[in-house]
């Protein structure tokens, strides 16, 4: 997980703007109990659906079947390389952590808590089932 006090600051976003990250943490719940239930490869099916460019990315390295150290620090050289700030920078952090969850074989609860901790302003009752 990023521990990074500055780049928190940077993330920093609104009620709103972290209400609309709650479909995000839904689908990497959604994406680890598919991975459970087929397999890493099901992810390849999903591509096509997915059109966050980063989260792509991330699901494209884990189907290739790269070494964990190296998706997170492609994925981290994104995050502190371009250039995001609030919605955005949230948004890669949570991808990043989900898939780096995702690709270690965590349990779907265990991912979307790990996941749902970024939106801290948001109450749990948005990330029940519905």
């Amino acid at each position: 997980m990023i521990r990074d006090l500055a780049l928190a600051a940077k993330a920093s976003c609104s009620l709103e703007d972290q209400e609309s990250l709650v479909p995000l943490v839904l689908q990497l719940k959604k994406l680890t109990e598919l991975v459970t239930k087929q397999g890493l490869l099901a992810l390849e099916n999903e591509l096509t659906q997915i059109k966050d460019k980063f989260l792509n990315l991330g699901i494209q390295l884990i189907i290739d079947k790269v070494e964990p150290e190296n998706i997170q620090d492609i994925l981290d050289s994104d995050i502190y390389y371009n250039p995001s700030n609030g919605r955005e920078l949230l948004k890669k952090i949570i991808i990043r952590e989900g898939l780096l969850r995702i690709q270690a074989g965590d349990s779907p609860r265990n991912v979307l808590i790990c996941t749902k901790v970024f939106l801290g302003k948001i109450d749990d009752s948005a990330f029940r089932n519905p």
